[in-house]
């Protein structure tokens, strides 16, 4: 068995590349088209693009999209751009873009986190080999670069916005105030909670949030991850919450106001004014708590105490201090094409705080209704063998399904352990699929992206993702076939021993593997999962200013 790569090698690779990216925009002199995802990552990819770029004094455009398909890649090689940047998208469209965009004067740098599809895919793998050297393999072409994770075998808890923001160091060290984005994309993208009940950051997230913490501009702390801790009256902070969801009470004001009176703490002080959670007592804050608990119980919701965890304070954003609440807010613009709005939020422009809030009350009050819709319409969900279906129709609005899909999952609402697939119609004649898988089934190998891919490709749709998120659109009326289809991957994926699965959902560990030969390896493979863990321990929290400088 061939020794792996160790963490920090890795890491110094990715950088590697990140440099050579960075070079080659150094390089560059013209127009530079920025192509990001609309979802918070993917703003704060483009912040951190568009403020890297300002301080290297290049000409840029930028523009959002909701999926890097074909027919986008088909348009925007009528655009005969000379160099392009993909934020957050572009690894699952190698080969379409390396057909279609390419060309002897054209230069493209893909910066991305998701899943690899393409020959391409192959260009920079790494072997698991642990000398350095041996890591690259030359590309396919020299004015391609991809900057992906994945390639060097670091496979989560880094952000589309992570990667921006290395790509952006590389350029200025002055871009380390960009790590506040880094930390928000991340969170906006679902990667915070990993790591279970401690809710909070880890791996190369880490690495960049301590950047953030020594630039001023994140503080931490623990307690409850309920937004709007100084701002908000405490019976809207509770209205207003969807993570943790509350049933009966997040997005019915009446609930909340209901919910306070009978747990005896007042709605306002002595003065007349709203009280926020930061001015309740030690004790009502432990009465709330509790409660809150206690209606997560009542209403199934999957670990119904993972209502506490690490929070963090944007020091330079008082309208919206909650890193949280910001990537939802960042959310809320993106998906109503809004992306432009969202980027001058990131980068502070005091109008833009202005414009947002009616556009975030309304992005709230949608999620709130279409999780209601749910919740009480259960004969729209489809239980099956082996994955739930939520058929939503136009009940749910398509730019909210895949925070509702989130949260639905989590909740204990659907059956068993499976994972969820969410449809809703979109304006142009298609049904858009969001679909998550709980961090368990990840555990043990489940990968939700390769599983859409396939299903959306038995009907004529197109998708991708990562293990446990994935989205899809397909032709209206092809909904059943999809379902059957994933059905009939995911019964073919299983095997009839103990319940375990093959085919990268639930892989044979070495142990259960028959013979000394599988035991030995087995062991091997504990070991080097203990060494890596160890050298991820070491790392951690340091920064990432002993790889790039100061």
């Amino acid at each position: 068995m061939a020794e792996e790569t160790p963490e920090r090698d890795r890491l110094e690779m990715l950088i590697l590349k990140a440099k050579e990216a960075g070079e080659l925009i150094k390089s560059f002199q013209g127009e530079i088209k920025l192509i990001s995802h609309y979802d918070c990552d993917g703003i704060c990819s483009a912040a951190i693009m568009v403020k890297a770029l300002e301080r290297e004094e290049k000409d840029f455009c930028l523009s959002f999209v909701e999926q890097l398909t074909s027919d986008e890649i088909l348009e925007l090689a009528k655009e005969n751009n000379r160099f392009i940047i993909f934020l957050d998208l572009g690894s699952g469209q190698l080969e379409g873009i390396k057909n279609n965009l390419m060309g002897e004067d054209v230069r493209v740098i893909i910066s991305d986190h998701h899943q690899i599809e393409g020959a391409a895919a192959s260009d920079n793998l790494v072997p698991q080999h642990k000398r350095c050297e041996h890591i690259f393999r030359e590309q396919s072409s020299p004015n391609l670069l991809h900057v992906n994770p994945i390639d060097y075998g670091i496979t989560e808890n880094i952000s589309g916005s992570g990667i921006a923001y290395l790509l952006a160091r590389t350029l200025s060290p002055e871009n380390r105030e960009l790590s506040e984005l880094g930390v928000i994309g991340a969170i906006g993208d679902s990667q915070i909670g990993s790591i279970g009940a401690d809710w909070g950051l880890f791996g190369l997230n880490k690495e960049i949030l301590k950047d953030a913490q020594t630039t001023g501009k994140i503080r931490v702390s623990r307690g409850l991850r309920i937004w709007g801790k100084t701002k908000r009256p405490v019976h809207k902070a509770l209205e207003y919450s969807v993570d943790p969801y509350i049933p009966g009470i997040s997005g019915s004001e009446s609930g909340s106001v209901q919910f306070l009176k009978e747990l005896g703490i007042p709605l306002k002080n002595e003065k007349g004014k709203w009280r926020t959670l930061s001015d309740l007592s030690d004790e009502e804050t432990k009465k709330l708590s509790s409660e809150i608990i206690k209606e997560r119980m009542r209403g199934n919701e999957a670990n119904p105490e993972w209502i506490f965890g690490d929070v963090y304070e944007l020091l330079d954003k008082p309208d919206f201090r909650d890193a949280n609440e910001f990537a939802t807010v960042l959310n809320a613009a993106g998906k109503q094409g809004l992306g432009y709005l969202g980027v001058s939020l990131c980068l502070n422009s005091p109008k833009a705080f202005s414009d947002i809030r009616s556009v975030l009350n309304s992005y709230r009050k949608e999620i709130g209704r279409s999780l209601n819709w749910i919740y009480q319409n259960k004969e729209s969900i489809k239980t099956m063998e082996n994955a739930n279906y939520i058929l939503a129709g136009a009940n749910v609005p398509e730019h909210v399904i895949s925070n509702v899909t989130s949260i639905v999952s989590r909740s204990g609402f659907m059956s068993g352990d499976k994972p969820v697939f969410a449809f809703v119609d979109t304006g142009n004649g298609k049904v858009k699929i969001s679909a998550r898988a709980s961090d368990s089934l990840v555990k043990k190998g489940f990968n939700l992206r390769d599983i859409m891919v396939e299903g959306v490709k038995e009907v004529g749709g197109e998708g991708g993702g990562h293990h446990g998120a994935s989205g899809g659109r397909i032709p209206k009326g092809s909904e059943e076939r999809f379902i059957n289809s994933v059905e009939l991957i995911l019964k073919k994926a299983k095997t009839t021993e103990g319940g375990k699965h093959a085919n990268g959902i639930g892989k044979e560990t070495g142990k259960e593997r028959e013979g000394d030969a599988g035991k030995e390896e087995g062991e091997r493979g504990r070991e080097a999962g203990e060494e890596a863990r160890e050298g991820r321990e070491k790392m951690e929290g340091k920064g990432l200013v002993r790889y790039l400088g100061s």
